[in-house]
């Protein structure tokens, strides 16, 4: 290489290093500013927009959401309103994290929920505001274990707001209507079948008392064999 080849190699080589670095500044600000815009797009897709009852609510993306692990009352069941109320206080138009999400049979979207670290499934059933289906999922057991300290202290719609066992009836709508939860057989109780008094109430679930046996046949309850 002669003395003015090895100059011109000298200059080019002092030019093209800071247009490398420039370069390379120029792409890391690029896709910051990408990675940026996608998170925040990501955070406002996942803004509640909706709260439909006590275990379902609706993001900014148009995805339906409901609790893992919590079955709430029906909206027009006893303790229904108060669920949708509390759901209502703890997310709506507030940004949630979803986490394990799956599909159910209806199209919805289950899932872990969070809210600026506040564990969403657990705080409902913990107030006792739902019942856990005991769906697997990794906070199954913490799920579970809230459902069961809600019950035993009777909060929300295990209090007597929604539970009755020594509750007496107005006038002569002595007859419980009671389902089974494991096959949701309806089956009602006279005062004097067997069992009867046994039999607590729970409104949240649909159950409820019938002046007479022909009310409690249209609505879908048949008599218990317990009874004579």
């Amino acid at each position: 290489m002669n003395k003015r080849s090895a100059l011109n190699f000298s200059y080019l080589s002092k030019i093209r290093h800071p247009v490398l670095i420039i370069f390379l500044f120029l792409i890391s600000v690029i896709s910051i500013g990408l990675n940026f815009i996608f998170y925040k797009s990501i955070k406002s897709n996942n803004l509640v927009v909706e709260v439909v009852d006590g275990d379902t609510f609706q993001l900014n993306s148009g995805k339906r959401v409901r609790l893992m692990g919590v079955d709430a009352p029906e909206y027009d069941r006893c303790g229904g309103q108060q669920a949708k109320e509390r759901l209502t206080e703890l997310i709506l138009n507030k940004k949630v994290t979803l986490k394990e999400e799956i599909k159910d049979s209806y199209g919805r979207t289950l899932a872990l929920v969070y809210e600026d670290g506040n564990f969403i499934n657990r705080i409902i059933l913990e107030e006792g505001w739902g019942r856990t289906d005991y769906r697997k999922n990794s906070m199954r057991d913490v799920l579970t274990s809230a459902f069961h300290n809600a019950k035993e202290g009777e909060l929300g719609i295990f209090s007597s707001l929604c539970s009755h066992k020594d509750h007496v009836p107005v006038g002569e709508c002595l007859i419980k209507g009671n389902i089974d939860q494991n096959t949701y057989n309806k089956f009602y109780h006279l005062p004097e079948c067997k069992h009867y008094d046994e039999i607590v109430i729970n409104e949240d679930l649909g159950e409820g008392y019938f002046c007479s046996e022909e009310e409690a046949q249209a609505a879908g309850f048949r008599k218990t064999s317990t009874c004579p």
